[in-house]
């Protein structure tokens, strides 16, 4: 085959499966070496994972990068808690940076958990299980029987988050949950999501200290949240990544540069609550999940 030939086939867009669930429309598709996870709703695809097949131990998304931050304030997590799965590839790289920390993967859809394991290398371990479950039914679960030292809130299905994932409610039950100096990192998504300022408000009404992360192209922002009184700026997160005693494959310095110092505090956003009564738990978590609720309450417009 010639030079040509070759670049030609590396550059096209396989598609590797595609799943129909109750929850989700979900691609695996492959372009070279790189393999994603997407989700279609209508004529919308929703990037969800990539990975690098011949680089595993690295992370290439840069929502990625931004959420492994966390470990600037929580550098030697012992137990961790991840609500979404996706492509496993943050909970792949924790179980790898930490192979004696207790991870727990939650993910209401069977479907992702089946396809994470057959292509993008997701093999659980005594430590590092995948509950199929609701996030937030999980997290009442496990209400005074387990703290965790960094919770990750990272559940996405094409077009939307469940709200149910999003009220000051379920970050009360989060706290519950949570060690004393643990950390909860929040993915916001892209510069699309205009919904970032209730976020910001409605972490502010559950935990003492709020941080933002933000790429310089506004790729993906994420909000990391803890109880902790001390306050951190720009200098605190850089001592931090200089500090950090574990090797990264790639810079923790320059993720701590992409702290964003009051970059939604001042913006007027508004505390989302819970839509529903005690009653009608299980009814509207269920609703949804499955994209059945007759209102879309937190939508997730395409990347760009």
């Amino acid at each position: 085959m010639s030079i040509f030939g070759q670049k030609k086939k590396e550059s096209e867009v396989k598609i590797l499966v595609r799943e129909k669930s109750d929850y989700n429309d979900i691609y695996v598709m492959q372009k070279g070496s790189k393999r994603e996870m997407w989700f279609r709703k209508k004529d919308d695809f929703f990037l969800q994972s990539r990975i690098d097949i011949n680089k595993l131990d690295t992370l290439i998304l840069v929502n990625t990068k931004l959420l492994i931050s966390a470990l600037l304030l929580q550098p030697a997590p012992r137990r961790i808690l991840m609500i979404g799965l996706g492509g496993c590839a943050v909970s792949n790289f924790l179980s790898r940076l930490y192979p004696q920390a207790i991870i727990d993967v939650v993910e209401i859809d069977q479907k992702v958990i089946d396809i994470s394991k057959k292509f993008f290398y997701l093999n659980e371990t005594l430590n590092y299980k995948v509950h199929h479950d609701d996030g937030r039914r999980f997290v009442r679960k496990m209400s005074g029987r387990k703290t965790f030292d960094l919770i990750y809130l990272d559940a996405f299905k094409s077009g939307s988050i469940p709200f149910h994932l999003k009220t000051i409610q379920f970050y009360e039950d989060v706290n519950r949950v949570l060690s004393s100096g643990g950390v909860v990192g929040s993915n916001l998504y892209g510069k699309s999501n205009l919904l970032k300022p209730n976020d910001w408000k409605t972490f502010s009404g559950k935990f003492n200290r709020i941080y933002c992360f933000e790429d310089h192209g506004r790729r993906a922002t994420v909000l990391f949240a803890t109880n902790r009184i001390e306050t951190w700026g720009m200098s605190h997160f850089i001592q931090a990544a200089k500090q950090f005693p574990l090797s990264l494959p790639f810079s923790l310095v320059d993720m701590a540069k992409t702290y964003r110092a009051e970059k939604l505090e001042k913006d007027n956003g508004t505390v989302f609550e819970d839509d529903f009564t005690k009653d009608e738990f299980d009814q509207t978590i269920e609703k949804n999940n499955l994209d059945r609720t007759k209102s879309i309450l937190y939508p997730i417009k395409n990347f760009e």
